[in-house]
C-alpha cells in the first residue's frame, strides 16, 4: 500500500480541522515512531497513514524541530504533533487523543569508558556538576524531577535540536562532546542498531513507562479525534498494528505499565 504522506520544508497553512482532505502533521525525527526514510517513514507515520487513508484524507507530514511544531499547532497552523507527553499537551493548551499512541522511558546512555550509572536524580546532579555534560532535547519533557535540574544546573546541561536531534545527540555522545544523554530506550537502541555504533552502554533509567499521545490543535473536534482513537483501536484488532510494529522490532506499548 503506497504512504500518502509527502516531506515538505514549507508548505502553506489551510487549516480548518476537518474541512479539507488534507491532514497537516508535523514533528522531529525520532525513530523508530517518526522516521525519515522512505521505505520506514516510522510507526506512527504508518499508524496515522492507515488511519487517514480509511477516513479519505492524504497526510503531509514535515520534519521540524519539535519546539517549533508545538508554537505551530498552538496557533493551529497544523492539524498534529506526534509523540508528545500530558505535559506538553498541557503547557501548550492543545487537545489530546484518548489512545496512547507509544511511550518512552527516561533512559541513560554513556560511552562505554564513562563508569557512572544512574541512582537518583541527586547523583546525577553531582555529576555533572563535576564538569560533565549531561544531554537533552530541546523541547522535549523529561518530568519535574529533570525539569528542576535544568534549572539548577543548566550550565552543565546541553541541548540538541534541529529536525535530527537524538541523531546528533549520539553522534556527540560517541565523540565525548557530552557525557551523558537522556533519551528513550526504544529510540537510543534503534539509532544505535540502524548506525551501527558501538561504543555507548545504557546507564540506569529514572521514572516509570510515560505514555504518548496525539496533540491536536485547540479548535479540533471531539468526533475528529475519536475517530483516530477508533482507527487505532481497530488496527490493533484487526492486527495491522502488530505488523507495523513487527516492522520496527517493536512490541505493543499497549501492555506497558
Amino acid at each position: 500500500m503506497p504512504y500518502k504522506y509527502i516531506l515538505l520544508i514549507v508548505f502553506s497553512w489551510s487549516l480548518q480541522v476537518g474541512a479539507n482532505d488534507t491532514i497537516n502533521i508535523a514533528s522531529d525525527e525520532w525513530c523508530p515512531y517518526i522516521c525519515n526514510e522512505d521505505d520506514k517513514p516510522g510507526i506512527l507515520i504508518e499508524i496515522i497513514n492507515e488511519i487517514a487513508e480509511a477516513q479519505g484524507y492524504d497526510v503531509n507530514f514535515t520534519l521540524m524541530p519539535l519546539a517549533r511544531s508545538l508554537r505551530l499547532l498552538q496557533q493551529s497552523k497544523l492539524d498534529m504533533v506526534l509523540a508528545l507527553t500530558k505535559e506538553h499537551i498541557e503547557a501548550f493548551d492543545l487537545r489530546q487523543s484518548q489512545q496512547v499512541y507509544g511511550g518512552l522511558y527516561n533512559d541513560f546512555y554513556v560511552s562505554n569508558e564513562t563508569q557512572w550509572k544512574f541512582s537518583t536524580i541527586e547523583n546525577l546532579k553531582n555529576f555533572i556538576e563535576q564538569g560533565n555534560i549531561l544531554g537533552l532535547i530541546n523541547g522535549y519533557e523529561y518530568g519535574s524531577a529533570v525539569s528542576r535540574l535544568k534549572e539548577t544546573s543548566g550550565e552543565f546541561i546541553f541541548l540538541a535540536s534541529g529536525d535530527k536531534p537524538l541523531s546528533s545527540a549520539l553522534k556527540m555522545l560517541s565523540k565525548q562532546r557530552i557525557t551523558v544523554l537522556l533519551d528513550s530506550r526504544f529510540n537510543v537502541e534503534y539509532e544505535i542498531q540502524d548506525k551501527k555504533i558501538t561504543n555507548l552502554q545504557y546507564a540506569g533509567t529514572q521514572g516509570k513507562f510515560v505514555p504518548l499521545y496525539i496533540g491536536f490543535a485547540p479548535d479540533t473536534t471531539l468526533n475528529y479525534i475519536s475517530a483516530f482513537d477508533k482507527g487505532l483501536i481497530k488496527l490493533r484488532k484487526k492486527g495491522q498494528l502488530s505488523k507495523i510494529l513487527q516492522r520496527y522490532g517493536i512490541s505493543d506499548w499497549h501492555s506497558k505499565k
